[in-house]
């Protein structure tokens, strides 16, 4: 792991427990194993650190939208697909999460410019949309609004992927891997039943 990551995965659990307003570069620099003058090179601020972060994680989704839609152009497939990718890094986004949630309560402007950023530099949101329309005018999928139809897919899986901790205890989930381990079918099937021509 170079230096960089090292002050990321360090800055991110700083992140995560204390804010943005409360981490502290010198915490960040012992964790990481580094002195504060190679954050201040690698990042030149806190701030610039902590749109890093999402910089990140944004882009490792946008990554794979825009490779998936590429290798795969069956539109059913390519669902399939995209749900088994937002579970297969739960480590990831656990981690995030706290973040996350903490940027979105306090506006989410960080988390909203970087999404709008990748989505727009890479021509993601009329890919995707395209993709919906294909289904529709090859028949495969009934009708519909594919601007509603994506931000649904994408709301049933990411809504999850944030609450699970809540939502593991709301709904009693006893064997939790293998409820996670089922979701990304189950996610599939409901939407996919849901757009599909019949």
């Amino acid at each position: 792991m170079d230096t960089r990551e090292m002050i990321l995965q360090a800055a991110q659990a700083e992140f995560a427990a204390h804010g943005i307003d409360g981490a502290r570069v010198d915490k960040i620099a012992q964790v990481a194993g580094v002195n504060k003058a190679m954050i201040y090179y690698h990042f030149q601020s806190k701030e610039n650190l902590y749109h890093a972060i999402f910089e990140e994680h944004v882009k490792m989704i946008g990554d794979f939208w825009e490779r998936a839609m590429v290798e795969e152009t069956n539109p059913e497939t390519l669902i399939r697909k995209a749900t088994e990718y937002y579970y297969s890094m739960p480590a990831k986004v656990a981690a995030f999460v706290p973040i996350l949630l903490r940027e979105v309560a306090s506006g989410g402007e960080t988390f909203r410019n970087e999404i709008i950023k990748v989505m727009s530099e890479r021509g993601l949101i009329s890919k995707m949309k395209q993709m919906i329309d294909r289904g529709i005018a090859d028949g495969k999928f009934r009708q519909l609004d594919s601007k509603q139809a994506m931000i649904s897919f994408l709301g049933m899986n990411i809504f999850y992927l944030i609450m699970a901790p809540y939502m593991q205890k709301v709904w009693e989930i006893d064997d939790v891997e293998k409820f996670h381990r089922e979701r990304p079918k189950e996610i599939a099937d409901l939407y996919l039943y849901g757009i599909i021509k019949r």
